[in-house]
C-alpha cells in the first residue's frame, strides 16, 4: 500500500507541474483522455498536454485537482471554449459598467458619426 501524497499546488499561475504530478494525473485517468472522448493518451505518437479543468483566466487555480491530461486536438477545442467564455464575460461586465460602446449605433443617434436635421437632411457631427 502506498502512502498518501499531498496535493501539488503551484506557487504562481505560471508554475509548471513537475513530472511526478503529471504522471499521477495520467495514472488517475487510466491513460484515457480527460475530455471524455475515450481515446487513449499518447496513441499514434500524439503528445500529451495538460489543461486546467477550470481555466486560470476564468478563475481556476494552479493545483493538481484542477489539472487533467488531454490529447492535442481536444486541448485546442477546450482552449477555444475557455477564450470564448472569457470574452463573453468581459463584454457583459463592460456593458454592466457602462464601458461598452456599440459597434453599430442607431442611425442619427448620439453614437452615430452623422446627425439628422429636423428638415430631413444629414450632416456630419
Amino acid at each position: 500500500m502506498s502512502r498518501p501524497v499531498p496535493e501539488w499546488i503551484g506557487k504562481t499561475d505560471t508554475t509548471a507541474a513537475p513530472a511526478r504530478v503529471k504522471a499521477r494525473i495520467v495514472l488517475a485517468q487510466d491513460g484515457i483522455c480527460g475530455c471524455g472522448c475515450g481515446v487513449k493518451l499518447g496513441a499514434a505518437g500524439e503528445a500529451i498536454e495538460f489543461d486546467h479543468t477550470q481555466a486560470l483566466i476564468n478563475g481556476g487555480e494552479n493545483r493538481e485537482s484542477n489539472l487533467r491530461a488531454l490529447r492535442r486536438p481536444c486541448h485546442k477545442v477546450k482552449t477555444r471554449q475557455d477564450l470564448a467564455q472569457k470574452s463573453t464575460e468581459a463584454r457583459k461586465r463592460a456593458k454592466d459598467l457602462g464601458l461598452y460602446k456599440s459597434r453599430n449605433p442607431l442611425p442619427g443617434g448620439r453614437g452615430s458619426p452623422l446627425k439628422k436635421k429636423i428638415g430631413g437632411g444629414v450632416v456630419p457631427r
